[in-house]
Order: structure tokens, then C-alpha cells, then sequence
């Protein structure tokens, strides 16, 4: 009986998942943020994720779906990169904010990607970046992160998307919520 009054009102309760993608270097923290989100527990052992790595999450009024890239080998991954983003409601990119000797690399890297998926990603889905590990003594701040990426550059590359610099720790949790929230309300506006 259930079965048969549930079923016409089955699309009236289906939420759909918003789709964010979680991408960076290797060693950035991708999957000790993504676990934070998903159980509230500190990820004790990591190992480099291979692939692709997706997790559903109950968020505050929302259901994510993280979607998150291996650092690893991340550029064998760009000619499947413009069919996975479809549809996404944002962008995080996760850098290691102790990593200065990467930083540069890691500029390269995001210019590199937003030439790959320019035309697959909504020209105003946010990007979010988490500048994971600010906890460690001299970790670059917010904004050495913007200047050093040169995020405001973007814009020359007809790059329209609201960005945020959020400062992070994925052991602690520190700034994942506050980013996240930004990362949502600015994904509403698509």
C-alpha cells in the first residue's frame, strides 16, 4: 500500500545532489577535507587517491556530491575532466598553503584547467580555494595565496566566476564550513 501511494509522489521528495569538484596537487588535503564533510572525523591515515573519488554528503539543507580528482597524476585526467564537470555547481581547489616551493606549480596547474574545461564548466560556478594547513607556522596567508595564484588575472581569460580564498584545516575543520557556505551561496546564484 505504501509502495503504491509513494511512488506518484516520489518527485516531490527527491533532492538533487549539487556536484562539486575537489582538485589540486597532490598532498594538498583533498581527502582529509572530503572525509571531514562526510563523517565530522579527522582522517588519520591517507593514501594517494587514485582517480576519481566520489562521496555523497548531507550538508546543513543540502545534498553534495564531492567529486574528488586525484593530485597525482591529475593531468592524464584532463581529456575526461570537460565531461565530469558538467553540470557542477562549483569548483574547489585545494592548495597546500605550506607548499611554497609548489605554488607556482600550482598556478600552472589551475590555468592549465581552466583552459581544459573552458566551455563544459557554467561560466558562474564559484571557485572555492581552500588554502588547507594554515595551521602550521609560516603558511601563506588568504591573500599571499590570491596574489601568488594571481586569481585576479583570471578575468583576461574571459574567466567571469566569483572566486574565494578561504584559509583551512582539514584536521581541525577550521574554515571547511565557512567556505563551504560561501562555495553554496554563491552557487545559488547560477
Amino acid at each position: 500500500m505504501g509502495t503504491i501511494l509513494g511512488k506518484p509522489f516520489a518527485g516531490f521528495f527527491h533532492q538533487e545532489e549539487a556536484r562539486i569538484v575537489l582538485f589540486g596537487l597532490g598532498g594538498t588535503g583533498k581527502s582529509s577535507i572530503m572525509h571531514k564533510f562526510k563523517t565530522g572525523e579527522t582522517l588519520t591515515t591517507t593514501m594517494p587517491t587514485v582517480g576519481l573519488n566520489v562521496e555523497s554528503v548531507k550538508y546543513k539543507d543540502s545534498n553534495l556530491c564531492f567529486w574528488e580528482m586525484g593530485g597525482q597524476q591529475c593531468y592524464m585526467w584532463f581529456p575526461l575532466w570537460k565531461h565530469w564537470f558538467q553540470e557542477i555547481a562549483g569548483l574547489v581547489l585545494v592548495v597546500d598553503s605550506t607548499g611554497r616551493d609548489q605554488i607556482e606549480e600550482t598556478k600552472d596547474f589551475l590555468n592549465v584547467v581552466i583552459d581544459e574545461i573552458q566551455g563544459s564548466v557554467p561560466d558562474n560556478a564559484p571557485v572555492l580555494v581552500y588554502g588547507n594547513k594554515h595551521e602550521v607556522p609560516g603558511a601563506m596567508s588568504a591573500s599571499e595565496i590570491s596574489n601568488k595564484l594571481d586569481l585576479t588575472s583570471l578575468r583576461k581569460k574571459n574567466w567571469q566566476r566569483n572566486w574565494h580564498v578561504q584559509s583551512s584545516c582539514a584536521f581541525s575543520g577550521d574554515g571547511l564550513h565557512e567556505g563551504l557556505d560561501w562555495l553554496l551561496k554563491n552557487a545559488e546564484r547560477m
